[in-house]
C-alpha cells in the first residue's frame, strides 16, 4: 500500500476545488445581482415617471398621480391603503436608488408583505407616494405573459450553457496540464526507485520535458553515486583492514602462547599487557569482518550467564585502575539470558574497558536488569575550548554504536556533568530484519 497522497491526485482536487469554490460563489451572487438588477429596473422607472409628473404638477396642480399596471401613486400620506402605510412606520429593509423596500425580501413565504415605496416631494408641502400594485389577489390573477417568460427562460438557457461550455473545457485543459506536468514527476519518481541498484547508475539517464526535472535527475544520481562510493570505500577498507590485521594477530598469538610454554605458564607483567591488547585487537578485527559484510548472518545466540561474564571481563581488565582508588559496585542478576555471547563480550568489554580507562576515582557502576545494563563512572570536568568531551569513548563508542544497530540493540550515552554512563538494552534483538 503506498503512503500518502499522490501529487496528480492532489494538484488535480485542489484546482477541482478551486472551480467548484468560484462556480458556488457566482451561483450565490447570481440571484442577488439578478434581484438587484430588478430594483434597478423598477427604481428607474418609478423615478422616471415620479419626476415626469413633478413637471406637469408644477405647471398644473391638478394633474392626476401617475397610474399604470405596475404601480400606483397618490398625493398625500393619508391616502395610502391601511397595509402600505403601516409599513411605512418601520424602517425600511432596504433602500435602493430612489426607492425603499419593506418586508421580508429573503423569506420562503409567497404570502409575506413585500412592497417598493418611492417618496418624491413636490415642492408646495405635499408628497407623492408611487408604490407597486400586486394583482395576485385580484380576480382571475396575475396576467400571463407567456412570450416574456419564454424568452427568459431562452435567457437562463443561454447562461447554463454559457457556464457548462467554460466550466467542461476549463476541466479539461486543467487535467491536461497535471497530467503534462506531473507525468515526467512520476517518470523521475520511478527512475529514482532503481538507483538503489548500483548497476542502474550506469545506465543513461531517461530525458525529462522539463529542464529542472533533467537538472534535478542529474543531481540526485550524483548524489547516489557519491554515496556508494563511500560506502564502498569504507566497506573494502574494514574488510582489507580485518584480513590484514588477523595474520599478525595470529602471529602474536602463537608465539605468546609459545613464551608462557617456555616461562611455565606465567608471563611477565609486559607480555601480559601484550597478550590482553592483542586479544583485544582480535575481537576488534572480527567485529570489523561481520559488518563490513552486505548481509551479516544472524550470529548464534546461547543462554548467557551476564553475572559471570561481567565478572570475567571485570578480572580482565582490573589493570586498567592502577593506582586510583575506584570502587566497583555490581549488581547484575544471575539469570541467563539469550543472547549472542561473542558480541556480548565484544560490547560489554569495550563499555567496560572505556568505563575503567577513563574514570575518575570513585564508584563505577555496573547494574543489570534484563533487559537493560547500565554502567556508570564519574569523569574529570571538562572545559569549554575541549574539542571532544567523549573521554575516549569517541572511536569505540561509534563502532559499538554500528554493531549495536545491526544486532537491533539500542544504546543510550547519558553526560550529565562529572558522570558519563551507557545503557545497553537487548529488547530489540529479535525484532531486527535483515535490510539486504
Amino acid at each position: 500500500m503506498r503512503n500518502g497522497l499522490s501529487l496528480r491526485w492532489v494538484i488535480s482536487g485542489s484546482f477541482l476545488l478551486l472551480i467548484a469554490v468560484v462556480l458556488l460563489i457566482y451561483s450565490q451572487l447570481l440571484p442577488a445581482f439578478t434581484v438587484r438588477g430588478l430594483f434597478y429596473t423598477a427604481s428607474a422607472m418609478m423615478e422616471e415617471e415620479a419626476q415626469y409628473f413633478v413637471r406637469h404638477y408644477k405647471r398644473d396642480p391638478g394633474t392626476p398621480p401617475p397610474h399604470n399596471y405596475f404601480y400606483t401613486s397618490v398625493i398625500g400620506k393619508q391616502a395610502l391603503p391601511d397595509s402600505v402605510r403601516r409599513m411605512l412606520d418601520a424602517p425600511p429593509s432596504l433602500s435602493f436608488g430612489a426607492v425603499h423596500i419593506y418586508g421580508d425580501l429573503y423569506s420562503d413565504n409567497d404570502d409575506a408583505p413585500f412592497q417598493i415605496i418611492l417618496e418624491q416631494p413636490l415642492g408646495d408641502g405635499k408628497t407623492l407616494y408611487m408604490y407597486d400594485v400586486d394583482h395576485d389577489h385580484e380576480v382571475g390573477g396575475e396576467v400571463e405573459t407567456p412570450l416574456s417568460d419564454a424568452y427568459f427562460d431562452q435567457v437562463l438557457q443561454s447562461v447554463a450553457f454559457i457556464s457548462l461550455a467554460v466550466f467542461v473545457p476549463a476541466l479539461i485543459i486543467i487535467a491536461l496540464l497535471v497530467w503534462w506536468l506531473v507525468r515526467p514527476l512520476g517518470r523521475l519518481v520511478q527512475w529514482s526507485g532503481t538507483l538503489k541498484n548500483p548497476d542502474a547508475l550506469a545506465i543513461q539517464r531517461p530525458g525529462f520535458s522539463f529542464k529542472e526535472f533533467n537538472v534535478l535527475a542529474d543531481a540526485l544520481a550524483k548524489s547516489v553515486e557519491q554515496v556508494q562510493a563511500a560506502s564502498q570505500r569504507e566497506g573494502r577498507l574494514l574488510r582489507y583492514t580485518s584480513h590484514e590485521l588477523r595474520t599478525p594477530l595470529a602471529v602474536l598469538k602463537a608465539n605468546i602462547e609459545l613464551l608462557a610454554l617456555q616461562s611455565g605458564g606465567v608471563l611477565p607483567s609486559s607480555l601480559q599487557r601484550i597478550e590482553r591488547s592483542v586479544l583485544n585487537m582480535q575481537l576488534i578485527a572480527e567485529t570489523l569482518l561481520w559488518m563490513s559484510r552486505e548481509c551479516p548472518e544472524p550470529l548464534p545466540e546461547e543462554d548467557v550467564d551476564l553475572s559471570e561474564l561481567v565478572g570475567e571481563l571485570i578480572e580482565k581488565h582490573r589493570y586498567l585502575i592502577g593506582n586510583r582508588e575506584i570502587e566497583l559496585i555490581v549488581d547484575i542478576h544471575n539469570q541467563p539470558c539469550r543472547l549472542p555471547p561473542t558480541a556480548c563480550r565484544i560490547v560489554i568489554g569495550n563499555f567496560l574497558r572505556n568505563a575503567l580507562q577513563y574514570a575518575e576515582e570513585g564508584q563505577v557502576e555496573i547494574n543489570f536488569k534484563y533487559p537493560q545494563l547500565l554502567i556508570a563512572n564519574h569523569i574529570r570536568e571538562t572545559r569549554p575550548q575541549q574539542e571532544s568531551s567523549d573521554f575516549g569513548y569517541g572511536l569505540g563508542l561509534q563502532l559499538m554504536q554500528q554493531l549495536c544497530a545491526k544486532l537491533g540493540w539500542h544504546i543510550e550515552v547519558i553526560r550529565a556533568q562529572q558522570r558519563f554512563t551507557v545503557v545497553l538494552d537487548f529488547t530489540t534483538v529479535r525484532g531486527v530484519e535483515s535490510s539486504c
